[in-house]
């Protein structure tokens, strides 16, 4: 199976959270030691997170810990970071996702402390045809059952979500899908903010988006992408199965 496919094994899922947390570093998703991502284990109800303590860019697979989803205290864990329950609920409601990310990307940040929406200005805004969703019940941490339980309502069925004042959650298929869409939402909200700069919008039309879509994120390019990012930035290469 590929490697950035859902985990077969325990020391799979560590290093795939591993690998994720070093790529969306990267890519401009580090504040401090804050931020994290998670992966649905290889066995039912289990959740395998970076636990609290580490930059995301320094994460190893034995800075990631395991959390149970049949556990309503689970996200309490000694060891967990605050809004772990954030990935929690987000798996309870859609047995479709089976990767997390929730970080404080400076423009997806941004964009959620506005009034404004993401436009659909480039290829990179397609990825989120189905729109990104708006948690704006409070601007506080999601830290309880029923904040988690909100921020997931907010996501709905779509693979992104801004968080008012706070930051964005990015969710997917796997991990690859879900480094893809943290790092698509962010480069797509700053195509929007250096066209803001230039003169009025000239968005996609509404009946191209399914086709570019279909063309552009085509499942088969997800291993590409994945070994890409392995390849170009330092120790994730050794967090490969």
């Amino acid at each position: 199976m590929a490697a950035g496919s859902p985990p077969r094994t325990a020391d799979e899922a560590r290093r795939q959270v591993a690998a994720a947390c070093r790529i969306v570093a990267r890519y401009g998703h580090e504040d401090l030691t804050l931020g994290h991502v998670s992966v649905r284990g290889p066995e039912e109800h289990e959740v395998y997170i970076k636990a609290k303590g580490k930059a995301l860019g320094e994460v190893t697979a034995d800075d990631v810990m395991v959390v149970r989803l049949d556990d309503p205290d689970g996200h309490l864990a000694p060891g967990a970071h605050l809004e772990t329950v954030m990935h929690l609920e987000a798996y309870r409601a859609r047995p479709d996702v089976g990767a997390a990310i929730h970080t404080h990307a400076m423009y997806a940040t941004a964009l959620g402390a506005t009034s404004a929406s993401l436009e659909y200005l480039s290829h990179d805004a397609v990825l989120f045809r189905d729109g990104v969703g708006l948690y704006n019940k409070s601007v506080g941490m999601i830290t309880t059952r029923d904040d988690g339980v909100a921020v997931a309502e907010a996501l709905g069925v779509r693979r992104a979500l801004l968080l008012q004042n706070h930051g964005m959650l990015a969710v997917g298929e796997d991990v690859r899908w879900a480094v893809l869409a943290a790092l698509t939402l962010e480069r797509a909200v700053r195509v929007q903010v250096l066209a803001s700069s230039l003169g009025g919008f000239t968005p996609i039309p509404d009946e191209l988006l399914d086709e570019i879509h279909l063309t552009k994120y085509q499942p088969v390019f997800l291993e590409e992408y994945w070994s890409s990012w392995v390849r170009r930035i330092p120790g994730t290469e050794e967090l490969e199965p």
